[in-house]
């Protein structure tokens, strides 16, 4: 029973250090595989410890349920709303573009009409509406690309689509010091 118990010891361990991963990751990809070892290394630990219904319980509905359920919410998700000014006829090269960046981050790119009055005052209260719940938003405002989001901002600043092609005056985050602008990038 000794020995049992030391080959157990390191699988035990790492259970608390997967929770606090799954906790503090802002990554959903990285969220759904922790999850998933967590659900798995506790499902074996159930069986070994004689509780096989549990154990089957948790690789069911606790790791692989949970876990379909998590891809399909993450695929719905991956597409970034730019919401746009009602008045303005947006060019089909900046459109390209766009589709092309954002589909190097896996993300689908899906255009809002509105009325803007082009101000950060502006752009802090349509962040804010109820009816922009879900997706990431963006507000394409003539060349630049404002971000609601500061991880989004990262990684679309990270993709070689954008280090390669140049194509907006700026791009940035309201609450974030993280932007560019062309002049940057030169």
């Amino acid at each position: 029973m000794p020995t049992r118990s030391l080959f157990l010891l390191p699988v035990e361990l790492v259970l608390p250090i997967l929770g606090v991963l799954l906790i503090r990751t802002q990554s959903p990809i990285r969220g759904l595989i922790y999850r998933s070892f967590l659900g798995s290394l506790a499902a074996l630990l159930y069986a070994i410890f004689g509780a096989p219904d549990v154990a089957l319980t948790e690789v069911l509905v606790g790791t692989l349920l949970s876990s379909i359920l998590y891809i399909i919410t993450i695929r719905a998700c991956y597409s970034a709303v730019i919401v746009v000014s009602e008045d303005v006829e947006i060019p089909q090269a900046i459109m390209d573009h766009l589709k092309s960046m954002f589909s190097e981050l896996k993300m689908n790119v899906v255009l809002q009409p509105s009325k803007i009055n082009h101000s950060k005052e502006d752009y802090t209260s349509l962040f804010s509406l109820k009816t922009l719940a879900g997706s990431p938003h963006a507000i394409l405002d003539g060349n630049e690309l404002c971000l609601e989001s500061p991880i989004l901002l990262e990684e679309l600043l990270d993709t070689d689509y954008y280090r390669s092609n140049q194509f907006l005056d700026a791009i940035y985050c309201l609450d974030c010091q993280s932007s560019t602008s062309s002049e940057e990038l030169t």
